[in-house]
């Protein structure tokens, strides 16, 4: 964390706004990083702020709120692809054989379905690997609520959660099946449940800006 008293943050995104952009007569204020405008009072001057990470984007989203998106290319993806590439051959090469071999129906059928596991995992792996490398983590809130969106482009999954705005989202530590200890953002709900999510990777500074974000105190 960093800043100076002598700057000014926007509320919503962090970003460092000049002094021209700041109206103190006309009581107005403008960010041209993520569009914000607003009253000059709302501008807040700080001692610090969370820095940005370079793999997270900030915007406004269709609700009338705030979009953060997180981007990060994920190296160990690589991995998982060369891992797919050679697994899928392999077993495409071995059910060409089976079809092409004179193995009855029922048997080749009962062999199918021992593989079902084999051919499951050489989706799923590759699928794995293109999100690791092309993935991204998109963050919206407004009117109540928020939610987050994991997948490449268009396509993957989504979470609803509460969000009102007062709640006080803080970084938390999970350890995975592996031992690793990942830092996931949660989110106090209305039933005493926290809602957490995160993409499952050690950067506590991601998390901590995403906190901060959600907090609006990234200033």
């Amino acid at each position: 964390m960093n800043g100076s008293i002598n700057e000014y943050y926007c509320p919503w995104c962090g970003s460092v706004l000049p002094g021209e952009d700041v109206n103190l007569r006309t009581g107005l204020a403008l960010c041209r990083s993520c569009g914000y405008t607003g009253k000059a009072d709302d501008v807040k001057r700080a001692g610090f702020r969370v820095e940005k990470p370079s793999c997270i984007t900030l915007d406004k989203c269709s609700m009338n709120g705030r979009r953060l998106v997180y981007r990060r290319f994920g190296w160990e993806g690589l991995a998982l692809m060369v891992f797919a590439v050679v697994w899928d051959s392999a077993l495409v090469s071995f059910l060409s054989n089976i079809f092409s071999s004179s193995i009855g129906n029922m048997h080749a059928a009962v062999l199918l379905l021992f593989l079902l596991p084999f051919v499951l995992a050489g989706i799923v792996v590759p699928a794995m690997g293109l999100l690791l490398l092309f993935g991204r983590m998109v963050v919206e809130v407004g009117r109540g609520h928020g939610t987050v969106f994991r997948g490449i482009g268009p396509v993957g999954w989504s979470w609803r959660f509460s969000f009102s705005g007062k709640e006080t989202a803080r970084v938390v530590e999970v350890k995975s099946s592996k031992g690793t200890v990942l830092q996931l953002v949660a989110v106090p709900q209305p039933g005493g449940k926290d809602f957490r999510f995160g993409w499952g990777n050690q950067d506590v500074q991601v998390a901590e800006y995403i906190c901060a974000w959600l907090n609006r105190k990234s200033v």
